[in-house]
């Protein structure tokens, strides 16, 4: 029999469970490590209310809530911090748990990327170069966007790449828009892998080497890049920079065809016309 002494431990250390349980939203009750959060977020930790908004933005460990998930980035937000400012900027841009508005967006944007937080800031020069929430003024756009690529942030050296390349509020100076394409690149950006594969393969700026540009269109590819996958396809099809293989260029364009690519769908028809052809 135990004794009284052990009894009462049981009983003390039962009731401490209980109520740490009664702490946690019912939904989380059963998410031990949801829960610890929830209860440092209700007690005011900028970083855990964060954390719990993301857990609710993203439904990796509960069921997404996009209502829940802007009330926690308010909290945190209101206490500075640039990752629930910038992510409640998102859900005001995409109407979701808040009533659309472009306007509120970008009030929380600049709050962030004031901060120095480089995605807010990429997001706020997006607002300025299409002019959504904010006047279109491509200078700002690139004042923001290079206020990010100095923090290496891949979509903003991919952004402000683009205008180097156009000269839109910038000086137009091509061989820095292909440096900053590399960098992004070198980060496993897909959009700037397809354009360095294309760099290699029309040689500019750079020495032309197809085998070279094969492998920045794969990488790309494999990172979900949709036009590289198209690109394989013709490649493989052409035995530019890889050995000719129609196998390999079928699955190529197959695989941009399922993604809804139209130049992968018509370039898989004609393989396959070609193919049968040749039968």
């Amino acid at each position: 029999m135990l004794s009284s002494s052990v009894r009462l431990s049981i009983c003390v250390f039962a009731l401490v469970s209980v109520c740490a349980a009664q702490k946690c939203s019912p939904e989380l009750s059963s998410n031990a490590s949801l829960c610890n959060l929830e209860q440092k977020a209700r007690a005011g930790d900028a970083d855990s209310e964060y954390r719990m908004g993301v857990a609710y933005d993203q439904g990796s460990e509960i069921h997404r809530d996009c209502a829940t998930a802007a009330r926690w980035y308010q909290r945190a937000a209101d206490r500075a911090h640039p990752g629930a400012q910038n992510n409640l900027g998102v859900l005001y841009e995409k109407g979701c748990g808040v009533a659309q508005s472009d306007a509120e967006s970008v009030k929380w944007y600049m709050q962030s990327a004031s901060n120095g937080f480089a995605t807010a800031q990429n997001n706020l020069g997006y607002a300025y170069e299409i002019g959504r929430g904010a006047k279109q003024n491509d200078e700002e756009a690139v004042r923001w966007y290079r206020e990010a690529a100095e923090q290496n942030y891949a979509p903003a050296l991919a952004h402000l790449a683009a205008h180097y390349m156009s000269g839109r509020g910038v000086e137009k100076n091509e061989a820095e828009s292909a440096r900053l394409e590399r960098l992004a690149a070198e980060q496993h950006f897909p959009y700037s892998e397809l354009v360095v594969g294309q760099m290699y393969l029309a040689g500019w700026h750079v020495e032309k080497n197809p085998q070279t540009a094969a492998q920045w269109f794969r990488r790309a590819a494999e990172d979900g890049n949709v036009a590289a996958e198209n690109m394989m396809g013709e490649l493989n099809e052409q035995g530019v920079g890889v050995p000719k293989d129609p196998a390999e260029a079928e699955r190529w364009y197959k695989k941009a065809a399922d993604a809804g690519l139209a130049a992968a769908q018509q370039n898989l028809a004609r393989l396959h016309e070609s193919l049968a052809a040749s039968r």
